[in-house]
Parts: structure tokens; C-alpha cells; sequence
């Protein structure tokens, strides 16, 4: 018989998942396994905790846990792997150990699914974009209409493109960009993100190599990605990988994040329950398929209790990794974390798990953080200082004072 589950125990597990709580089960690999594949759909050999100490071994290790972390900002996703990567036995993790994870070809930033841009371990990108990549390509032509750009001119300027990153150390959007121009071509402003999207969303580029604060750099991915793997059952991987990072899902989930038909999403996960890297489960009182769930299948191994209090980006896959965020938000606060809907998550602060309010660095003299309450929460900045405190190390500032922000100054800036 599924075990059945409580919406307190799928977010217990969630937050296990997620990497959250301390001794949360992600594996490490040594420095030295440097972007290598690992063994058939994802096997590794190695124990959780093993490997070196190395901070850029602690964000390889996030990353591939999570097989992919939201990252269309560039500073919010240096957060979301740091506040992880501080789960984890080792030193103080920093910004310059997301920097050595990026430049040792370890992990990337490109388009795997949905149309939106992720930090993804290197060798996973290839067959991500193999399941996850059509859909987003279906509608370029269309957009590409839009934007006045024939298929003549974007043919061109992948040339270009190409040739101007061959063999290179990486160019920033700006200096790819400048190669268009010194080729003789004609291009507009609004062309640039369609192109790069392109080269990325096709497997051509992936940003790279970065010093940690600038966004990372453009680089050819067959110069690049070393060792790329090739699951034997893609789809069954993509489910396990999924849900071994999020805990309990149901089959919506996967499909929304994947950006995949409902109906492979179902596939998959029933063929990872087959392969034993899944187990069935099911939410208490619901039925139908929103009571199905699926979860690794030592998910309801006792683990750490979940931190009191925690501070995670914008766009945290702790909300953008569901389809379906009730243990975690209540829905009547949804357009507090998405103002207006418009698909822009702001930085939260959780309390137990779930979402108590909103933060932000401070602008004004001082530093530090301002915090906004959801109606009815109450956050208590005492407690919420050693949180504040690791935030502050991790991307070398000083500690600064924490303050509650009036209505007007909350925003998404919670970096």
C-alpha cells in the first residue's frame, strides 16, 4: 500500500529535498572527477558527504542535485546554490566558490526548459534539452517574425558567432555582440537575447567561465562540456533526478517544470518507480490524480528538523519547482511573492518551511536587510540574524542591521 502523506510531511521532505535542512542527501564528488560522467542514470558510487572539502566541490554538488536551479537572475542563482551548499560538512562556502564551480566546466547557465534559463551540472545539459528543448523551439520561428529577423540573417549571425567564440576564453553578451557589428551586419537591439537563446537552447553555447559577480561568459559547448552523459532511459532519469531534488511531486509538477506533455511526465515517473529509484505515495484526503505523489525512495527516512528560519532568493526552486506550492505558500499570498502575477518570484524568508514574508538587501547607509511580514506572520529578526549573517559572509559583506520595510521599499532585490 503508498504510504499515505500529510501536507506537513510532503514539506518536511520537500525542504530534506530541496537541500534546506542540514545533512540534506546530496552527494559529493572530488574536484578531481572534474565535469566526468557518472555511472548509468545517475548512479555516482559515492556516499553522501564523501569527496573532498573543496567549496567548489559543495556547489558542483548542489547543482547536480538539483539537476537544474532557476537562474534568469544571475545573483539570485549564486544564492540558491550557496544558501544549499551551506548544508553541507565543510567550510564557509563564498561567492568565489561558485566562481571556481562555473570556470572548472563543472556547472553552466543556459536554456534547458521552458524557455528559461537555469544553472545546470555541464554533463547534464545535452540530454535535458533533448526531452526538454522542443517545445521552446516550436515557437522561435513565430517570434523570430516579430522580431523582423529572417532566417537568412539568424544563419549569418550564428557564423559569426561561432567563429568569434572558437577557441576563446568566453565573450560577454556585449562583446558577441560586437563581433555582429565588426562582421558588417546590420542588427537590431532586439535581436541579441533571441540570439544568444538561440545558440544556447540549441546546444551550440552555454555561459560559462565568470569571476563569480559578472554573469558568466559565452563559451562553444563542444569546447566546453567534457564527458557530457547520456542516460539509457532519459525520461526515467529526468523523473528520478526531479524528484530526488523537490521530494514529493505529483505528475503536474514535473510536466510544468520540465515543460513536457502531462503524459510523459506520467511516463517517467512510473518508470523510475520500475527502476526502484522512486516510490508511489499519496496526499491524505485528496483523491484522483491530485493525491498522487512520487518521492525517492528513502524519502521518509527521518532526517534533520527543518532550520527555524531561512532567507532564499528570487525565483528559489523551493516555490519555481512546483506546479503546485500549497505546503509551502498559502495560495492567498501568491500575488504577495509574484506581484501582479507577472511571473517575477520575489526573495522570501521561510519560517519552518513555509513562506512568512519577503526581503531585500537594504539600499539605505548601513547595509543590511529589510524584511516584509505576509499578513498574519510575524518574523522575528533575532532569530533571523544568524540567516542574515550567512548571507552576509557568503558574498563577503559585512553583517548589517535587519529591519522590517514599510509597503513601499519591499521589493525583488533579496540577493
Amino acid at each position: 500500500m503508498n504510504p499515505v502523506l500529510t501536507s506537513a510531511d510532503v514539506l518536511a521532505m520537500r525542504m530534506r529535498a530541496l537541500g534546506l535542512v542540514p545533512g540534506a542527501p546530496v552527494e559529493r564528488r572530488p574536484g578531481s572527477d572534474t565535469n566526468g560522467a557518472t555511472g548509468p542514470d545517475g548512479a555516482t558510487g559515492t556516499d553522501a558527504g564523501s569527496g573532498s572539502d573543496s567549496g567548489a566541490d559543495r556547489i558542483a554538488a548542489v547543482a547536480r542535485h538539483m539537476l537544474a536551479l532557476q537562474g534568469q537572475d544571475w545573483r539570485s542563482s549564486r544564492w540558491a546554490l550557496g544558501v544549499r551548499a551551506a548544508h553541507l560538512a565543510g567550510d564557509e562556502t563564498t561567492l568565489a566558490h561558485v566562481a571556481a564551480a562555473f570556470t572548472e566546466g563543472r556547472v553552466v547557465r543556459t536554456w534547458p526548459m521552458r524557455g528559461t534559463i537555469h544553472v545546470v551540472p555541464a554533463e547534464d545539459i545535452g540530454w535535458v534539452q533533448s526531452i526538454a528543448g522542443a517545445r521552446p523551439l516550436a515557437g522561435a520561428a513565430k517570434r523570430r517574425a516579430v522580431l523582423g529577423l529572417s532566417d537568412a540573417l539568424l544563419e549569418r549571425l550564428v557564423e559569426v558567432s561561432v567563429q568569434a567564440l572558437r577557441g576563446g576564453d568566453g565573450l560577454s553578451r556585449g562583446q558577441l555582440a560586437e563581433t555582429w557589428t565588426d562582421a558588417g551586419i546590420e542588427w537590431r537591439s532586439n535581436w541579441r537575447y533571441h540570439v544568444i537563446w538561440w545558440l544556447c537552447q540549441n546546444g551550440v553555447a552555454v555561459f560559462g567561465p565568470t569571476d563569480g559577480v559578472a554573469e558568466p561568459r559565452l563559451v562553444l559547448a563542444e569546447e566546453w562540456i567534457r564527458d557530457a552523459r547520456t542516460p539509457e532511459h532519459p525520461a526515467a532519469e529526468l523523473a528520478a533526478r526531479y524528484a530526488a531534488g523537490r521530494g514529493p511531486v505529483r505528475a503536474k509538477d514535473l510536466a510544468w517544470w520540465a515543460g513536457i506533455p502531462a503524459a510523459d511526465a506520467a511516463l517517467g515517473l512510473d518508470a523510475a518507480v520500475e527502476q526502484g529509484r522512486l516510490t508511489r505515495m499519496r496526499l491524505a484526503d485528496t483523491t484522483g490524480a491530485a493525491g498522487a505523489l512520487w518521492a525517492p525512495s528513502d524519502a521518509l527516512e527521518t532526517g534533520s528538523p527543518v532550520p527555524e528560519w531561512l532567507l532564499l532568493p528570487a525565483f528559489d526552486e523551493h516555490l519555481l519547482g512546483y506546479a503546485l506550492r500549497d505546503p509551502q505558500l498559502d495560495p492567498a499570498h501568491f500575488e504577495r511573492i509574484v506581484p501582479g502575477r507577472n511571473g517575477m518570484f520575489l526573495a522570501t524568508v521561510l519560517h519552518r518551511g513555509r513562506v512568512a514574508g519577503t526581503w531585500k538587501r537594504a539600499a539605505r547607509a548601513g547595509g543590511g536587510i529589510e524584511v516584509a511580514a505576509l499578513p498574519g506572520a510575524r518574523i522575528d529578526l533575532e532569530a533571523l540574524a544568524p540567516e542574515a549573517g550567512r548571507w552576509a559572509a557568503f558574498h563577503g559583506l559585512e553583517p548589517g542591521p535587519i529591519r522590517h520595510a514599510d509597503a513601499a521599499s519591499a521589493g525583488r532585490d533579496g540577493l
